[in-house]
């Protein structure tokens, strides 16, 4: 059962991507005029998209990949805020580091524009900015966060904040669900003033109210929150690894260990490319003899090191000034 957390854990950290072969949309004179209604200063940058494309093609990720996602309308025409949205979103925010947030928008309008009418476009591109926003500042949320459930909490807060019930509930409730059942066992579990057959029966009564696919989600999230604290209590600790490994063993069984150590190294690889990246930029800032030109292609070179998803963990953790320092 941890094998299926240490997967979303690595998933969460990496994030995934499916694929397009929609790259080159067209930017058409209507496009121009549905960015116009909805954002004024953009107008200028979408009449520009077709050579901002063809230059920046070279770099583009998604080049020959379908878009993944999809906006579904109701009879009256109205978007619908489900996962194929987001997925929708997703899709087009993995150019971050390639290209602007600006340029990215534009694409996701004038893709957009040929298939919804304007009321509906200018509905879909609010839900994007909040999105777009709700995704800063989790990261932000995430790093000042002193523990996991704290974390949790804040995010949960951000995503209501940003989205409203409704969105929120569509994107994210049914991981919300089981991340609760999953917090309430952990609770009862933890609870000093029951006595055990107490504790059983409270404990019978949470699964009852489950299905099995919410008992399987809800035993994953309580597993994967247990080795994240672990693994945070390791890391304040400065645990080696030999012992980590140890403890890990003995309470999640030999794979889980191995996936736990394998998470743990990649994450100190991620860090140890976060620096050089961070150092680099740096260098690149500082260097007076670059012309803004020069210094913005060197910016970019530098993050062809970096993944689709890469990129937008890169781009955040530096819009928000959480790069490591040296």
């Amino acid at each position: 059962m941890l094998a299926a957390a240490c997967a979303f854990a690595a998933m969460l950290a990496g994030g995934w991507w499916l694929s397009n072969r929609d790259r080159g949309v067209a930017i058409t004179t209507s496009a121009v005029a549905a960015v116009r209604d909805i954002d004024p200063p953009l107008a200028a940058a979408v009449s520009a998209g077709a050579s901002t494309s063809s230059a920046g093609s070279r770099a583009d990720s998604l080049r020959d990949t379908d878009v993944d996602g999809a906006v579904r309308v109701d009879a009256q025409g109205r978007p619908q805020p489900d996962r194929e949205l987001r997925r929708l979103f997703d899709y087009f925010l993995s150019r971050t580091g390639e290209q602007t947030p600006e340029a990215i928008r534009v694409a996701l309008i004038a893709h957009l524009q040929p298939r919804l009418a304007a009321d509906a476009l200018a509905t879909v591109v609010a839900w994007f900015d909040a999105y777009v926003a709700l995704e800063r500042d989790s990261v932000i949320a995430g790093h000042e966060a002193g523990d996991m459930e704290a974390a949790v909490a804040r995010v949960r807060s951000l995503r209501r904040a940003r989205l409203g019930a409704e969105l929120a509930q569509a994107w994210y409730g049914e991981e919300e669900r089981a991340y609760d059942d999953a917090l309430a066992r952990r609770r009862l579990l933890a609870d000093r003033s029951l006595d055990e057959a107490m504790r059983a029966r409270r404990l019978a009564e949470l699964d009852a109210r489950l299905d099995p696919q919410r008992q399987a989600l809800q035993a994953q999230s309580q597993e994967l929150e247990s080795a994240v604290q672990q693994s945070r209590d390791f890391e304040s600790g400065q645990v080696d690894a030999a012992t980590r490994y140890a403890e890990r063993e003995a309470l999640f069984g030999r794979e889980a260990a191995q996936r736990l150590a394998q998470l743990d190294t990649r994450k100190a690889q991620w860090q140890d490319r976060l620096r050089r990246y961070a150092a680099q930029r740096q260098r690149l800032l500082a260097d007076t003899a670059l012309s803004d030109s020069q210094r913005r292609q060197r910016m970019a070179s530098l993050l062809q090191g970096f993944d689709a998803n890469e990129r937008r963990r890169v781009d955040m953790l530096t819009r928000n000034g959480l790069l490591p320092g040296p």
